[in-house]
């Protein structure tokens, strides 16, 4: 045992303490100096005073680390929303608002769309929404279709023993999937968006890369049905099953994906449109289903053939 000082203006004190405790002496300061002092002098009733003042600031700071990752949150998305991207369309420095996101806003707008009945936050409609989830959200379920249909096709073989070559257009079935998904994901948004502005005159309007975000991202929930479609190639001696694996494939995407678009432009539509404007909310939704619809019916001809 070591015996140590410990020295201070007022006393001298002896303490002992391990030879292997690690020991970190902070000196006084002249501010701490001179704040004890003023600090003694004072009254008691300035004293009471301070000490009041001291357990507010406490609170204050207590409160703000509680809220700390709400205020976090609306701080990103207010900071997103003022954010200024100089130069005109014809400028790349233009393009970088439709891919500013980091990893978790992404993982957060995926979730968002897994879960079909989770509704977006009222200021998002407002914002630009993100390209980047557009473009490789597609380009993903374009290849897990792909990729998917084309190894039931070799299972299919193997377990049939077929040697003969595949009927089957690889070439033409990427290029027109690349123009269906693309596509649907480009001109719905696109079309829903002029009609918004030139017919209905919508004030607030969502800008157009905000529903292509929206489209792009409910194209997730196709992903399961994409590996779904696998087993398939054990069913190639039993066609009536197979039949019915394709279209349970087709519905679960276009059900589940479906489900996410209604929740979110229901919640859009009941934003833009009063009461008054209900039926033509609803005839709006109505034909937008319809071509989901018919998407996912093209999607079924693209990848697993004719139509029955």
């Amino acid at each position: 045992m070591s015996n140590y000082q410990h020295i201070n203006s007022n006393n001298v004190q002896d303490f002992n303490i391990d030879d292997d405790d690690d020991i970190f002496i902070q000196p006084d300061t002249q501010t701490n100096t001179n704040t004890t002092s003023k600090a003694s002098a004072a009254p008691s009733g300035n004293m009471n005073t301070g000490n009041a003042l001291h357990d507010v600031d406490l609170s204050s700071s207590s409160a703000t680390g509680g809220h700390a990752r709400t205020q976090s949150t609306s701080s990103r998305r207010s900071t997103r929303l003022k954010k200024t991207y100089e130069g005109g369309i014809f400028s790349l420095n233009y393009y970088r608002q439709f891919f500013d996101l980091d990893t978790n806003e992404f993982f957060s707008n995926c979730y968002k769309s897994l879960n079909p009945f989770v509704q977006l936050h009222p200021d998002e409609f407002s914002e630009v929404g993100d390209l980047y989830g557009s473009i490789w959200i597609t380009a993903t379920l374009i290849f897990l279709l792909f990729f998917c249909n084309s190894f039931a096709e070799l299972i299919g073989e193997l377990v049939s023993r077929h040697e003969g070559s595949s009927e089957i257009d690889y070439f033409k079935m990427i290029i027109t999937s690349i123009n269906l998904l693309y596509g649907y994901i480009i001109l719905t948004p696109l079309l829903l968006w002029v009609i918004l502005k030139f017919y209905f005159k919508v004030s607030n309007l969502s800008p157009l890369s905000n529903l292509i975000s929206i489209y792009s991202y409910s194209n997730l929930l196709w992903i399961p049905a994409a590996f779904l479609s696998v087993f398939r190639g054990l069913l190639v001696n039993h066609h009536t099953v197979d039949t019915i694996l394709k279209w349970g494939c087709i519905g679960i995407g276009a059900i589940l994906s479906g489900v996410s678009l209604t929740v979110k432009l229901n919640q859009y539509f009941n934003y833009i449109f009063g009461e008054q404007e209900k039926k033509a909310h609803m005839i709006l939704l109505g034909i937008l289903l319809v071509v989901h619809f018919g998407f996912a019916i093209g999607v079924k001809v693209c990848f697993f053939g004719d139509f029955i």
